[in-house]
């Protein structure tokens, strides 16, 4: 027996094994991280492309009118800019996790600049870092839309598409390396094609399908009349529910104490 101890002590074969045991979780880990750092890298590069985009496409529709001599944009071709989006995200799914901003910054009658017009699609509760459609309506206090320093303000008789998308990026992992993050895409383009502006867009669509920035949805043009129908009567009805102990706190359905979402389409703010 004791040859045998002895002989087992001074066993080194597995040594090599025991240390890759020990070692491959510490790897495992930091591959998992390299994957998920690189993972935040690639959507938030992605979105910059999609604010980019999107603002790009919001300067070039509209239907020439042969009386203006201008083109005039309507609410389905922003509806069509918004799908375009949407399909570019493909799986991310920029409006059941986020929410767009799209406005129109122009000249105001005094020779500032204005919010013109601003529609917007998402069921984030998240508004324009730069106010709501009207700001700077008169006077010249409103000096553009940007970053501090960085503004960009729009030319007489022409109009800026400033577009402020926000994504919540959830991890590949769960929690286990970082919490979900709240990414944030600016882009704007100046509108190259005479334009008629100083008004909002032709509506030419069911309010339902409006993108007003008093909604928080992700409604788009295939969205079906009966699945927004139903949206809309089970976000009403999950309100009146969470009404009846006097409190507004969204307990009655998946909101985070702002609000109620219904099947990640219709959200009521409270």
């Amino acid at each position: 027996m004791s040859k045998l101890v002895n002989k087992l002590r001074r066993d080194r074969s597995g040594l090599a094994l025991i240390e890759f045991a020990f070692s491959l979780p510490i790897f495992m880990g930091l591959g998992f991280y390299g994957v998920e750092v690189a993972n935040l890298a690639i959507t938030q590069m992605k979105m910059s492309q999609i604010a980019l985009n999107m603002a790009d496409n919001a300067s070039r529709i509209g239907t020439l009118n042969s009386t203006l001599g201008a083109k005039v944009i309507s609410e389905d071709q922003i509806n069509d800019v918004f799908q375009a989006a949407a399909i570019q995200a493909g799986a991310a799914g920029i409006y059941q996790d986020g929410r767009t901003v799209l406005s129109s910054l122009e000249v105001n009658a005094n020779g500032g600049q204005t919010i013109m017009w601003q529609r917007c699609k998402g069921i984030l509760f998240d508004d324009s870092d730069y106010g709501p459609e009207g700001t700077g309506k008169t006077g010249t206090s409103f000096t553009g839309m940007g970053p501090p320093g960085e503004k960009i303000a729009a030319s007489t008789g022409t109009a800026v598409m400033y577009v402020e998308l926000t994504y919540v990026y959830e991890p590949l992992f769960g929690n286990m390396f970082m919490e979900d993050k709240e990414l944030h895409q600016e882009a704007a383009y100046t509108v190259r094609d005479a334009r008629e502006i100083g008004k909002a867009p032709t509506n030419n669509v069911p309010e339902a399908r409006r993108s007003t920035c008093n909604k928080y949805d992700a409604i788009l043009p295939q969205t079906s009349d009966a699945d927004i129908a139903a949206g809309q009567a089970a976000a009403e009805a999950a309100k009146q529910n969470d009404l009846k102990d006097g409190v507004l706190d969204g307990n009655a359905g998946k909101g985070n104490n702002k609000g109620i979402c219904v099947a990640g389409l219709v959200c009521v703010k409270i």
